[in-house]
Protein backbone atom coordinates (compact mmCIF):
# COMPACT_ATOMS: atom_id res chain seq x y z
CA UNK A 1 0.00 0.00 0.00
CA UNK A 2 3.38 2.25 -0.15
CA UNK A 3 3.26 4.84 -2.93
CA UNK A 4 6.14 7.34 -4.10
CA UNK A 5 5.58 10.31 -2.11
CA UNK A 6 7.59 13.97 -2.98
CA UNK A 7 7.82 16.42 -0.38
CA UNK A 8 6.80 19.94 -2.10
CA UNK A 9 8.87 22.21 -0.61
CA UNK A 10 12.36 20.12 -0.92
CA UNK A 11 11.54 18.04 -3.60
CA UNK A 12 12.85 15.02 -1.68
CA UNK A 13 11.15 11.44 -2.72
CA UNK A 14 10.40 8.15 -0.67
CA UNK A 15 8.05 5.51 -0.57
CA UNK A 16 4.94 5.71 2.38
CA UNK A 17 1.61 5.66 3.13
CA UNK A 18 -0.42 8.37 1.07
CA UNK A 19 -2.00 11.22 3.55
CA UNK A 20 -5.49 9.52 4.67
CA UNK A 21 -7.93 9.58 2.88
CA UNK A 22 -6.68 9.42 -0.61
CA UNK A 23 -6.95 6.31 -3.16
CA UNK A 24 -3.82 6.88 -5.71
CA UNK A 25 -3.92 4.29 -8.65
CA UNK A 26 -0.59 2.27 -8.01
CA UNK A 27 -1.80 1.44 -4.43
CA UNK A 28 -5.65 0.44 -5.64
CA UNK A 29 -3.01 -1.60 -8.63
CA UNK A 30 -0.90 -3.12 -5.53
CA UNK A 31 -4.62 -4.43 -3.68
CA UNK A 32 -5.91 -5.74 -6.91
CA UNK A 33 -3.14 -7.68 -8.01
CA UNK A 34 -2.36 -9.23 -4.37
CA UNK A 35 -6.14 -9.81 -3.52
CA UNK A 36 -5.93 -13.52 -2.59
CA UNK A 37 -3.23 -12.89 -0.16
CA UNK A 38 -5.26 -9.35 1.22
CA UNK A 39 -8.73 -9.66 2.52
CA UNK A 40 -10.44 -10.16 6.06
CA UNK A 41 -7.48 -11.47 7.23
CA UNK A 42 -5.08 -9.02 6.06
CA UNK A 43 -7.64 -6.15 7.74
CA UNK A 44 -7.66 -8.45 11.18
CA UNK A 45 -3.52 -8.86 10.99
CA UNK A 46 -2.93 -5.02 10.82
CA UNK A 47 -5.49 -3.90 13.44
CA UNK A 48 -3.83 -6.98 15.98
CA UNK A 49 -0.40 -6.04 15.03
CA UNK A 50 -1.53 -2.10 15.80
CA UNK A 51 -3.00 -3.01 18.87
CA UNK A 52 0.70 -5.37 20.15
CA UNK A 53 2.49 -2.25 19.33
CA UNK A 54 0.12 -0.19 21.32
CA UNK A 55 0.38 -2.84 23.71
CA UNK A 56 4.02 -2.63 23.54
CA UNK A 57 3.93 1.06 24.14
CA UNK A 58 5.78 1.21 20.77
CA UNK A 59 4.14 4.82 19.94
CA UNK A 60 5.73 5.51 16.58
CA UNK A 61 4.98 1.71 15.26
CA UNK A 62 1.72 2.04 16.27
CA UNK A 63 0.57 4.98 14.93
CA UNK A 64 2.42 4.00 11.27
CA UNK A 65 0.38 1.03 11.59
CA UNK A 66 -2.64 2.56 11.92
CA UNK A 67 -2.09 4.62 9.20
CA UNK A 68 -1.35 1.30 7.07
CA UNK A 69 -4.57 -0.47 8.48
CA UNK A 70 -6.51 2.59 7.84
CA UNK A 71 -5.11 3.49 3.96
CA UNK A 72 -5.68 -0.04 3.72
CA UNK A 73 -8.98 -0.13 5.13
CA UNK A 74 -9.96 2.79 2.61
CA UNK A 75 -8.61 0.83 -0.80
CA UNK A 76 -10.89 -1.97 0.14
CA UNK A 77 -13.90 -0.41 0.77
CA UNK A 78 -13.18 1.33 -2.50
CA UNK A 79 -12.45 -1.34 -4.83
CA UNK A 80 -15.36 -3.85 -3.42
CA UNK A 81 -18.24 -1.35 -2.79
CA UNK A 82 -20.11 -0.94 -5.92
CA UNK A 83 -19.78 -5.18 -6.01
CA UNK A 84 -21.56 -4.99 -2.66
CA UNK A 85 -24.16 -2.18 -3.40
CA UNK A 86 -24.79 -4.25 -7.02
CA UNK A 87 -25.42 -7.48 -4.81
CA UNK A 88 -27.40 -5.48 -2.48
CA UNK A 89 -29.86 -4.29 -4.62
CA UNK A 90 -30.12 -7.46 -6.08
CA UNK A 91 -30.94 -9.01 -3.01
CA UNK A 92 -33.76 -6.41 -2.39
CA UNK A 93 -35.22 -7.31 -5.96
CA UNK A 94 -34.66 -11.32 -5.62
CA UNK A 95 -35.60 -11.93 -1.82
CA UNK A 96 -39.18 -11.01 -1.70
CA UNK A 97 -39.62 -12.47 -4.87
CA UNK A 98 -38.15 -15.47 -4.68
CA UNK A 99 -40.60 -17.94 -4.76
CA UNK A 100 -42.07 -16.55 -7.99
CA UNK A 101 -41.75 -18.40 -10.77
CA UNK A 102 -41.77 -15.77 -13.17
CA UNK A 103 -38.15 -14.64 -13.16
CA UNK A 104 -38.26 -12.39 -16.54
CA UNK A 105 -40.15 -9.84 -14.48
CA UNK A 106 -37.74 -9.63 -11.44
CA UNK A 107 -34.33 -10.44 -12.85
CA UNK A 108 -34.08 -7.77 -15.82
CA UNK A 109 -31.73 -5.28 -16.63
CA UNK A 110 -28.31 -4.87 -17.34
CA UNK A 111 -25.76 -7.70 -17.70
CA UNK A 112 -24.40 -6.57 -14.29
CA UNK A 113 -27.84 -6.47 -12.76
CA UNK A 114 -28.92 -9.98 -14.27
CA UNK A 115 -25.14 -10.95 -13.03
CA UNK A 116 -25.87 -10.24 -9.79
CA UNK A 117 -29.37 -11.37 -9.75
CA UNK A 118 -27.77 -15.39 -10.59
CA UNK A 119 -25.44 -14.68 -8.05
CA UNK A 120 -28.04 -14.15 -4.99
CA UNK A 121 -30.34 -16.72 -6.61
CA UNK A 122 -27.09 -19.26 -6.62
CA UNK A 123 -26.42 -18.15 -2.85
CA UNK A 124 -29.84 -18.91 -1.85
CA UNK A 125 -30.29 -22.46 -3.21
CA UNK A 126 -26.91 -23.25 -2.21
CA UNK A 127 -28.32 -22.02 1.60
CA UNK A 128 -31.21 -23.87 1.02
CA UNK A 129 -29.56 -26.94 -0.35
CA UNK A 130 -27.05 -26.85 2.64
CA UNK A 131 -30.09 -26.52 5.25
CA UNK A 132 -31.89 -29.42 3.80
CA UNK A 133 -28.74 -32.01 3.58
CA UNK A 134 -28.12 -31.09 7.15
CA UNK A 135 -31.53 -32.13 8.19
CA UNK A 136 -31.51 -34.79 6.54
CA UNK A 137 -28.12 -36.12 8.08
CA UNK A 138 -29.51 -35.21 11.69
CA UNK A 139 -32.85 -37.12 11.15
CA UNK A 140 -30.56 -40.06 10.44
CA UNK A 141 -28.60 -40.25 13.49
CA UNK A 142 -29.71 -42.04 16.29
CA UNK A 143 -31.60 -40.31 19.40
CA UNK A 144 -29.01 -41.33 21.32
CA UNK A 145 -25.99 -40.10 23.62
CA UNK A 146 -23.49 -41.72 20.78
CA UNK A 147 -24.60 -39.10 17.98
CA UNK A 148 -25.00 -36.42 21.00
CA UNK A 149 -21.34 -34.65 19.65
CA UNK A 150 -22.62 -35.43 15.69
CA UNK A 151 -25.50 -33.41 16.43
CA UNK A 152 -23.84 -30.53 18.03
CA UNK A 153 -21.02 -29.68 14.98
CA UNK A 154 -23.82 -30.97 11.96
CA UNK A 155 -24.52 -28.38 10.14
CA UNK A 156 -25.52 -24.61 11.16
CA UNK A 157 -27.18 -24.00 14.82
CA UNK A 158 -29.78 -21.86 13.17
CA UNK A 159 -31.08 -24.12 10.47
CA UNK A 160 -34.64 -24.31 11.50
Amino acid sequence: CTVPLKNSQTGKEWLGVPPFPQISNPAVEFVLSNRDYLGHRMKKALGRLKLRSQSQFKKEEAAELRELWKHFLLLEDHISAPFRQIVLNAETVVGPNFGNLDMKSYCNGELYERTANYLVLKSMVAHWEKKYNDAMELDALPDDESAFMAQLYTGDPKRY
